[in-house]
């Protein structure tokens, strides 16, 4: 146990190293590592196998990043429909493995395998983002999940000591256990962040102000990320990852953009830079259920200039979420919540809205506002008219609240006429 506490601080001091090696010693170790992953999932795992002879690519194919459009791409469905013996690799019994599952909220979840190695690497992964916002080992952590996480020896002599607080449990309940434990970082979904943040004034409390509030799993709204810097006093760090491939890319104290952990992810997105296209990642670290090339179903835009931050690591300008999240003109062409964001987020009295697309010819706009909203509904369906196609009807509604779903992410577009599906060739 000792020795595997060891293993993982060793990493995380590497990777908080990595942040700030030349382009250059990240290429480097990106194509060791990955020559290595290539040959183990090509001989050890009977996915890759298939996947590769059908294509006729071979591990000897790879010699540098600039083939890696070589390498077959891996779709989700495929990996979905799998069997266990055919994504763990051979000699590792699926039943002794540590398993993790998608949320499934667009479909049939995903199952993950995990070896001791793999969880090492990921507890590494996740570490070094909290880190490279100072995080200190003293610190202590409350973290609402679904399902809660495991707790380790070296949380009894107050190192890294976290407190799991169940999703399920009314919003109240979580804050207050803020306002009892007084944590030094808070860690949840921007979904759970919003309703912590209105559990907070509806309660009256004045917490104390975290030094670190980190925002994963889930888009982080400009109305959320408003809403909790105002009540906790802390601006939260949106972090993207997926079940699939841990989290692998993350705002800087500048809020630019997000930065991929290259050293431990290779992150391509297949559009030039400042054009939304579909992620495609692979997972360096992962050897018991190898994640490689892998369409993420999620669309983002990278950005070629260097951070002023400092950090070496690449660039994603913007974040889109999954493809599915959009929504369809009559004319061809899609509208990601960026657009809506961008209209919506000149209304501070709102705080939440959700866009539901039934046909390419209506949309409707749901919004929580004050009771006295009328003007305020007028305005923003005359904005939306000076951007939406002329043959589009906007109707836009005031509700109560928007329902979250316990365990599933929280989705601001959804439409159902032809959206790109997860998976599919962009």
């Amino acid at each position: 146990m000792l020795l595997d506490g060891w293993k993982t601080f060793r990493l995380i001091r590497t990777a908080l190293a990595a942040s700030h090696w030349p382009p250059e010693q990240l290429r480097q170790v990106q194509e060791e590592q990955l020559r290595k992953l290539l040959v183990h999932a090509y001989h050890n795992v009977p996915l890759y196998r298939a996947l590769y002879d059908e294509s006729g690519f071979r591990p000897e194919h790879f010699r540098s990043l600039d083939d890696l459009d070589k390498i077959p791409i891996l779709q989700k469905q495929r990996l979905k429909a799998a069997r266990p013996e055919e994504v763990v690799a051979r000699g590792v019994d699926p039943r002794h493995c540590t398993t993790v599952d998608t949320s499934g909220s667009t479909g049939t979840p995903l199952r993950i395998y995990l070896g001791p190695r793999d969880q090492r690497w990921q507890r590494a992964v996740a570490w070094r983002i909290l880190f490279e916002h100072g995080f200190r080992w003293t610190d202590r952590t409350l973290e609402i999940r679904m399902a809660l996480g495991p707790g380790f020896f070296v949380q009894r002599f107050g190192i890294a000591s976290k407190e799991w607080v169940s999703i399920l449990d009314p919003p109240e309940s979580w804050a207050r256990r803020l306002a009892e434990t007084r944590p030094q970082v808070v860690v949840a979904g921007a979904g759970t962040l919003h309703a912590l943040a209105e559990a907070i004034v509806v309660l009256g409390f004045e917490p104390s102000q975290p030094r670190l509030v980190v925002s994963d799993s889930e888009t982080l709204a400009p109305v959320t990320r408003r809403l909790v810097h105002r009540v906790l006093g802390t601006d939260p760090v949106d972090v993207f990852g997926l079940v699939e491939l841990s989290n692998f890319a993350w705002e800087c104290e500048l809020r630019r953009g997000f930065h991929v952990s290259a050293d431990s992810h290779i992150v391509e997105v297949a559009a030039p830079p400042g054009e939304p296209g579909p992620i495609i990642a692979t997972a360096l670290g992962m050897w018991t259920m190898p994640i490689i090339r892998y369409h993420t179903g999620d669309l983002a835009e990278s950005d070629s200039r260097p951070c002023p931050c400092g950090r070496s690591l690449p660039l994603l300008r913007r974040m889109y979420g999954r493809a599915v999240d959009s929504v369809v003109l009559p004319r061809g062409g899609r509208l990601f919540w960026p657009f809506f964001h961008e209209v919506l987020g000149r209304y501070t009295e709102l705080r939440q809205w959700r866009i539901l697309q039934e046909d390419a010819h209506h949309l409707r706009l749901q919004v929580v506002a004050p009771d006295e909203s009328a003007g305020l509904l007028v305005g923003i369906a005359a904005d939306f008219r000076r951007s939406l196609p002329s043959e589009v009807v906007l109707q836009v509604e005031r509700v109560e609240t928007i329902l979250q779903v316990p365990g599933e992410k929280v989705r601001m577009v959804i439409s159902q006429c032809g959206a790109v599906e997860e998976g599919d060739a962009w």
